[in-house]
């Protein structure tokens, strides 16, 4: 992963993978409006990162191309493990790492 990858939100993550596929798919914005019946606008702010994409529009858009989630989002995004801060109650924050299918080790 580069330091400008780092430095990306989720967000824009997925935006860039999702408009990677359209443009191997050569579908425009409006296209993907249209499978998601909602205003062009709404993809572009979604595509650039200002809003998220919600599972069950990422989950549309990869069946529309007949591809998995996972091709979709990419192998980085889907198997990114990193901590991440959880609030507690006091207002103070702990890293929690990402949830992994990881065998448990104890008895070993």
């Amino acid at each position: 992963m580069t330091i400008r990858e780092l430095q990306l939100t989720e967000n824009e993550r997925v935006g860039r993978e999702v408009a990677a596929w359209m443009t191997r798919y050569n579908l425009r914005q409006a296209d993907i409006a249209e499978i998601l019946g909602f205003a062009q606008r709404n993809v572009s702010k979604r595509i650039r990162g200002e809003m998220p994409f919600r599972i069950d529009e990422l989950l549309a858009i990869a069946r529309y191309m007949g591809i998995s989630l996972s091709q979709l989002l990419g192998e980085g995004i889907v198997n990114e493990k990193n901590p991440h801060p959880v609030e507690l109650d006091g207002g103070s924050a702990t890293l929690v790492a990402g949830g992994g299918f990881e065998p448990p080790t104890s008895g070993l």
